[in-house]
């Protein structure tokens, strides 16, 4: 009668310690990715960074291509998430756009190799994969919307409708991914750059 409540027991602990394996060696694959890039990161080498057997890797992603994958995931829902809370009652094409500028560039700051590893490699470590795309459209998508309401709120009649705004929010992502890296081996001042790239795009979109 006394081994139920304890296979029992067991059982209720076992998702528990399934998240924390999971979030130690996404924390591990984090660490490693960035510091040695996705190319000399190793399954083994997550595993005994995250102080668990080999084998433990596979029981959470078939490979390190998911696992690279995974990583990219996190990383984008960090850097979305600071930017939706930053952009919060924030009006105004121009300063939506420093505000965005500013919350990619702190972030940058604050995760050093982080956007660099996340945000170059998805697509090209996995080119067959839809997830690696749908992360690299995500990103375009909540610029294209971000863009778009800028159009309908500082622009009249029918010029919103003047450009392909998934073109030109893929190509907004491109601009600011190359300018934090150019930025960040110049040591530009943070203020300059962040007004700098926000008036390019906004003028660029057609506002004054």
């Amino acid at each position: 009668m006394s081994s139920i409540p304890v296979r029992k027991k067991n059982a209720e602990k076992e998702p528990a310690l399934k998240v924390a394996t999971l979030d130690r060696l996404r924390l591990a694959a984090r660490e490693l990715f960035v510091e040695l890039g996705y190319h000399e990161t190793r399954p083994q080498d997550v595993a005994r960074l995250a102080g668990v057997a080999n084998g433990t890797f596979y029981l959470h992603f078939a490979d390190k291509q998911q696992a690279f994958l995974d990583f990219a995931e996190q990383a984008q829902n960090e850097l979305l998430e600071v930017m939706s809370d930053r952009l919060q009652e924030i009006s105004g094409s121009r300063e939506r756009w420093r505000v965005t500028c500013g919350a990619v560039v702190d972030f940058g700051a604050e995760h050093p190799g982080l956007l660099q590893a996340a945000f170059l490699d998805p697509v090209f470590i996995a080119p067959r994969d839809d997830n690696a795309w749908g992360m690299y459209d995500r990103l375009g998508h909540l610029v294209s919307v971000t863009v778009r309401n800028n159009r309908s709120t500082d622009s009249a009649g029918d010029q919103q409708d003047e450009f392909d705004f998934e073109l030109i929010s893929h190509g907004l992502c491109g601009l600011l991914r190359h300018a934090m890296i150019y930025a960040s081996r110049r040591d530009l001042n943070r203020e300059k750059m962040i007004e700098d790239l926000s008036m390019f795009i906004d003028r660029g979109l057609g506002n004054r």
